[in-house]
């Protein structure tokens, strides 16, 4: 099993959805197999699927969505 780069606890094998951002755009991609630290939450996918990803959206092979996204602003000092 592989260990986790930022804690070096083992990873979990998960299907689920992530949120990428590429060049300053944010993207939610559903139903993906990536694995997942259960202790700081680090999440990796593979080269395979990575590559993958870029290809579908250099090809503008997504469909868009709108969505409500919570945002918080502030100055926090």
């Amino acid at each position: 099993m592989k260990q986790c780069a930022a804690c070096h606890h083992d990873m979990i094998n998960r299907v689920g959805e992530l949120d990428m951002r590429i060049n300053g755009q944010l993207y939610i991609v559903r139903g993906i197999p990536y694995e997942e630290c259960p202790v700081c939450g680090e999440r990796v996918i593979s080269p395979n699927i990575s590559q993958h990803l870029f290809e579908r959206i250099l090809a503008h092979d997504f469909v868009e969505e709108t969505m409500r996204i919570p945002v918080l602003a502030g100055a926090y000092a």
